[in-house]
């Protein structure tokens, strides 16, 4: 239970701290590629308990 609760505080911080970028960084030429490497990282970070069953 408490892997569950380490996993979801995860997501939600990591959330937290992407929205404070997006607020820091106005609408410019970069905001789409900080969009898409935030949203790789993300994406890593839900897929990470799958990795339990690939070792």
């Amino acid at each position: 239970m408490e892997a569950i609760k380490e996993y979801v505080a995860k997501i939600v911080i990591y959330v937290i701290l992407t929205s404070y970028v997006g607020v820091i960084f106005p609408n410019n030429s970069y905001r789409k590629y900080i969009r898409l490497v935030t949203g790789a990282i993300l994406v890593m970070i839900v897929l990470e308990p799958l990795e339990i069953f690939f070792e």
